[in-house]
């Protein structure tokens, strides 16, 4: 397509008919000169010089000749040895193309808006010119009689206004965006095609630049186009109004395909095409329009007020003038780096997937291409390059994000071009600054503080997760959706906007025309003063609808626009109770503090003598302190009307959470000191146990080995609390060596024994009050551990010891009698004892470096009960489980709320695919490259050697146990496994649905705990046993667990035919589903394993070996036998 009207040269770019759009050299001063020397660039990926000299040699080894076998050899090593530098691996390589490949668009269904480019062209070149000079009344009739509305800016021209309006044929005319670059991707949205028509010069006068004239007459000229396309009949399209990238000061002329079968339906190539008007760079002194210039002549307060600045009115002025010039600013870029077309798409799918655009955040693709190619000509101390034209495509995205996440551009702005006017970058208040240094223009003058921290925030993590060279991570980085409210913050709150305030209409429109823009940017101001360092980001998106009808002259206020506030947590400083101000000397300091507070300010005296201006807030568990912030500040600051309809997001959930008395989170009570107690305790009864000295061996090591010592356990531990065996928190003791222990294992075990009736008579001699009871855990005829020594403290709190001997390790793994008994008591050993210990210690550290990581684990924990899982998942298992959000928490940052981290658990087990897939943990990050590659192949090896999941289902290896096996062998089972995935799915299909989530009650969140009976193919409904008020010595040896030894004796009778499910907290139901391998018919034989009956058809006479099935009545009477009493009914599904 050739474009008329302007001097070329030899510059072009490929329009979708691969024919040529010539492109001027720009006033650009373009920096791709192929001559130039990269050996100034900085990037993180390694040296320049190397990266370009290796991608050039690759294009060398691309010959098409015949070379013998060790020739083609080298070539592979050579191609894999690139693949490794130029990408993050040879994988992740094959990742990107294959990626790429899917994102291209396919070229055969653009033909069409080709051929329809062509005719608007044409079609626009013959719209006749209106008669000259128009008055505002005479304008607006002209464009009525075609039904079409003037989409002028607010405020609307007076209706005195002077100054002219005119149509005349455009000046030039131009494809431009990332259709004319081929940078655009296939995606669910259709792609818009951008077509600038610049309007001629003489249109507009010096101070058109002036209050609005300029957008005005830009108005009219748009809406006249839209007229003529009103009334055509040659082409047909479904017309509306858009604001360019969500600037209402520029609406643009939408042409939509109608799907009808003529000429100029597109509709298959899922774009549609923006007549976008411009105007060329020298219409108007550039000189005025710097951002530090007013060109809005507000009513000031006062005479002596000087004007403020006015950049964002300026810039959209500037942007006209730069459409065509950014195209060719990129199509140089382009030329001069091969990787750079898809290093723009694979930034343009980054971008998309956490929310990002040009609309919605002022940061889409085309700022994205723009900054990419301002990198390759500078950007880098003393001007130097950052990126260099040999990057592939994969370093060039990646060094990109990492210029974002290191470089503060709103206070070290990257400059494009020859020398620009100097201007006071404190004029864009904080909003990043990319300058074209030609004309002046911010091309980020769009983004808002708020957009442009996350965008750094998102920029930062997304190195970090491309950095961890232990994971993969492609899809969290390309392929899924991450922006969503509900996991991407720690607290989300939702409002809808309040009518447009006089302050907005007098003033603010004169900084930013949007009222949802301004909004939103004063609650992000107002946040970021209230809650100082208790977050760490602060995101204020306002959702607006930026298309608008052609009759209408603004999208209309119907669709209730709302606004959301996503706020990252400082788990350090989030819940403090004390906002500390200046000191009561600094007048100046305390009076603004005072004014910001209001009445919630007070002077305060402190234990170290200061004096200061203080505000205290009130600990609620149904409402954190942070949002009570937020209530006030907002309610002070923006108004009323704001907090009316503000509520949080999932707020449900919480209020939930607070009402359940096993959590502990109820007003008046917390968790983690309960926990503390329990510690306390702990400590009191390690020191009462090191100090005995009247036995033969010393005790030398006490440890914790119990989910309610690393507070985990889903109900916290309670003083004078001891109904079950769970109530007993685990300790494993170690005693000093010694060479005197049997050579025998049993006799092994009953010395233990022994020992612990000693400890407990030193016990209650140190101290009367405690009391000790001895117990057994299995068959004293055993070579494993079977004794226990239960301790209840005068506090009324319970502990259950176990010992443990240096060589019972040694001994299990070699026991020659029965090798497999042996090795299944030292498996036990190990995980009882020395890895049980050790979890505890490192999972309690944990909590302490994650503080939200106790009520996450408690949470699923609390999950998993209520979906009948409690029997077939270990503690151990849910809290690492647990704890990958927290390592890996990739692509968010690490929770800071137990709601946020409980949610991301359900995403996490929803999208895992733990059938090819291990999970591995590094606490510490101190597992290498050879470590997790040696975990992998054991998982493969695993993994080849049980290929239907029979010994377990999961595979999880950490830093302390990395067999992967240890707390996962042999449950959970593969329906085990795809019980939780599909419940894990089902819970975030609810609150994706939004319904539960957005302004859900507890009694909505509820449905997530409620696991439907009807899954089961019988359920065993329990009586219920009057719990006793407490069983607490005298008699605490006569623990009574009835439901435990009937699900016991069933998993016993039944193994192999039924599983069994239930909710361990509340003991009330035994569900169950049958084999499928037992129902159907099979020839009768000697220990089926499971009670049959025979298959006799009517009138036929059984011959030969009888053919049986399940007697499943049978098998159900049973079990309804053996529970006796406490079974009140079986129910079997139909």
């Amino acid at each position: 397509m050739t474009v008329a009207k302007r001097k070329r040269e030899e510059v072009t770019v490929e329009n979708g008919n691969n024919e040529s759009v010539d492109v001027e050299e720009n006033a650009y001063s373009d920096g791709f000169d192929e001559s130039e020397e990269d050996e100034d660039m900085a990037s993180d990926d390694g040296d320049g010089d190397d990266l370009a000299s290796s991608a050039t040699g690759s294009k060398q080894q691309l010959q098409k000749k015949k070379k013998p076998k060790a020739a083609h050899l080298a070539d592979d090593l050579r191609n894999l040895q690139e693949a490794v530098q130029l990408y993050k691996s040879n994988i992740f390589k094959l990742e990107i193309d294959e990626l790429l490949k899917e994102l291209k668009v396919d070229e055969t269904k653009t033909k069409a808006v080709d051929r329809v480019l062509h005719k608007l062209k044409d079609f626009i070149e013959a719209i006749p010119d209106s008669k000259q000079d128009l008055m505002l009344s005479d304008a607006e009739k002209t464009i009525s009689k075609s039904g079409i509305a003037i989409p002028f800016p607010d405020p609307k021209p007076p209706k005195d206004a002077q100054y002219r309006f005119a149509y005349s044929t455009p000046s030039d005319f131009n494809l431009v965006g990332s259709y004319a670059l081929k940078t655009m991707i296939k995606s669910p949205e259709r792609f818009a095609i951008d077509v600038v028509v610049d309007m001629p010069a003489a249109l507009f006068t010096e101070k058109d630049t002036l209050n609005y004239r300029y957008f005005h007459k830009r108005a009219f000229y748009l809406a006249y186009i839209a007229a003529a396309f009103k009334n055509s009949e040659q082409l047909n399209f479904d017309l509306s109004y858009e604001f360019l990238d969500g600037d209402h000061l520029r609406p643009v002329l939408r042409l939509d395909s109608l799907k009808d079968g003529s000429e100029s339906d597109f509709h298959k190539a899922k774009c549609y095409i923006r007549i976008v008007p411009g105007i060329a760079k020298d219409t108007f002194p550039i000189s005025k329009l710097s951002p530090a210039r007013n060109c809005v002549r507000y009513a000031s307060v006062s005479p002596q007020q000087q004007l403020k600045p006015t950049p964002y009115y300026n810039s959209s002025i500037l942007s006209d003038t730069q459409h065509f010039s950014s195209t060719v600013f990129i199509n140089k870029a382009i030329k001069s780096s091969d990787g750079f077309r898809d290093a723009v798409k694979l930034g343009d799918i980054w971008l998309r997937q956490r929310g990002f655009s040009s609309a919605t955040a002022g940061f889409g693709a085309a700022e994205w291409a723009v900054l990419m190619a301002a990198l390759l000509v500078g950007g880098g101390a003393r001007g130097s390059k950052v990126l260099a034209n040999g990057f592939s495509n994969y370093q060039l995205f990646k060094a990109t994000l990492g210029y974002v996440a290191s470089t503060d551009i709103a206070e070290t702005p990257v400059a494009v071009g020859v020398e620009g006017i100097d201007f006071d970058k404190s004029v864009f208040d904080g909003r990043p600054v990319l300058v074209q240094n030609d004309v002046n223009l911010n091309v980020l003058y769009r983004m808002s503080p708020s957009d442009y921290s996350k965008f750094r925030h998102e920029a930062a993590l997304t190195v970090k997760e491309l950095d961890d060279v232990n994971g993969d991570h492609f899809d969290s980085v390309f392929l899924e959706k991450v922006d969503s409210v509900i996991y991407q913050s720690d607290l989300t709150f939702c409002a809808k906007f309040p009518p447009e305030d006089k302050s907005f209409r007098d003033l603010g429109r004169v900084f930013n025309p949007s009222y949802y823009g301004y909004l939103s940017a004063r609650v992000y101001e107002v946040l970021k003063q209230g809650l100082g360092e208790r977050v760490d980001l602060i995101s204020v998106r306002a959702t607006e609808n930026f298309k608008f009808a052609v009759e209408s002259r603004k999208p209309s206020s119907s669709g209730e626009p709302a606004f959301t506030i996503g706020l990252l947590l400082n788990p350090e400083h989030s819940e403090r109770l004390v906002i500390h101000g200046p000191s009561a000397e600094d007048k100046q300091a305390s009076a603004e503090f005072r004014k910001f507070w209001g009445r919630k300010s007070e002077l305060r005296r402190f234990k170290d003598g200061s004096i200061t201006e203080s505000v205290v807030w009130e600990p609620r568990a149904e409402e954190s302190v942070v949002t009570q912030i937020v209530r006030y500040v907002l309610e002070r600051h923006v108004g009323e009307a704001m907090t009316k309809g503000l509520y949080v997001v999932g707020d449900g959930l919480n209020k939930m959470f607070a009402q359940d008395r096993e959590l502990a989170d109820a007003p008046g009570t917390n968790a983690i000191a309960l926990y503390q107690k329990n510690l306390d305790e702990f400590d009191l009864l390690r020191k009462m146990l090191i100090d005995i000295d009247d036995l033969p061996l010393k005790v030398s090591a006490v440890l914790p080995a119990s989910e309610r010592l690393r507070y985990a356990s889903v109900r916290p531990p309670v003083e004078f609390s001891v109904h079950s065996s769970e109530d007993f928190s685990n300790v494993v003791i170690e005693l000093e060596t010694s060479a005197k222990w049997p050579d025998d294992l049993k006799a092994v075990q009953h010395s233990k024994a022994a020992f612990l009736l000693g400890i407990g008579q030193s016990l209650c001699r140190m101290d009367p009050t405690v009391v000790t009871n001895t117990g057994l855990d299995r068959d004293p005829d055993t070579i494993e551990n079977f004794a226990f020594l239960d301790v209840l403290m005068p506090s009324g709190y319970a502990f259950r010891v176990r010992l443990r001997t240096e060589r019972e390790a040694a001994m299990l793994r070699n026991y020659k009698p029965d090798r497999d008994l042996g090795l299944r008591g030292f498996k036990t050993l190990e995980r009882e004892f020395t890895l049980a210990a050790r979890h505890t210690t490192e999972f309690a550290t944990l909590c302490h470096r994650y503080p939200f990581l106790s009520g996450t684990v408690r949470r699923v924990k609390k999950w998993l009960h209520a979906h009948y899982l409690s029997d077939h998942f270990d503690a151990v298992t849910v809290e690492m489980l647990t704890l990958a959000v927290f390592l890996k928490p990739f692509p968010w940052s690490a929770p800071a709320s137990s709601y946020t981290g409980f949610l991301r658990v359900l995403y996490f087990l929803a999208h895992w695919d733990w059938r090819s897939e291990p999970l591995i943990l590094d606490v510490d990050q101190t597992l290498t490259i050879a470590d997790v590659q040696g975990v992998r192949e054991k998982f493969k090896q695993q993994r080849a050697n049980d290929p239907e999941l029979s010994q377990g289902a999961l595979f999880i290896a950490i830093n302390y146990e990395r067999s992967g096996m240890m707390w996962t062998q042999p449950n959970p089972r593969k329906v085990i496994a795809s019980r939780m995935t599909a419940l894990a799915r089902a819970s975030c299909a609810a609150l994706k649905s939004g319904g539960v989530v957005f302004g859900g009650e507890a009694d909505e969140f509820r449905k997530l705990f409620v696991s439907p009976v009807e899954d089961f193919d019988f359920v065993i409904y329990l009586e219920k046993i009057p719990a006793e008020e407490s069983a607490y010595p005298p008699g605490v040896e006569q623990l009574n667990e009835p439901v435990e030894l009937y699900f016991k004796e069933l998993e016993s009778v039944f193994d192999g035919a039924a599983v069994f499910f239930r909710n361990r907290l509340r003991n009330d139901v035994i569900a169950g589903v049958w084999d499928p391998r037992i129902m159907a018919e099979r020839s009768w034989k000697v220990y089926l394993g499971y009670s049959t009956r025979p298959v006799q058809e009517e009138g036929v006479e059984q011959k030969g070996t009888a053919t049986v099935r399940a007697n499943v009545d049978g098998m159900v009477r049973e079990m309804e036998r053996l529970g006796g009493d406490l079974v009140r009914e079986v129910v079997r599904r139909a």
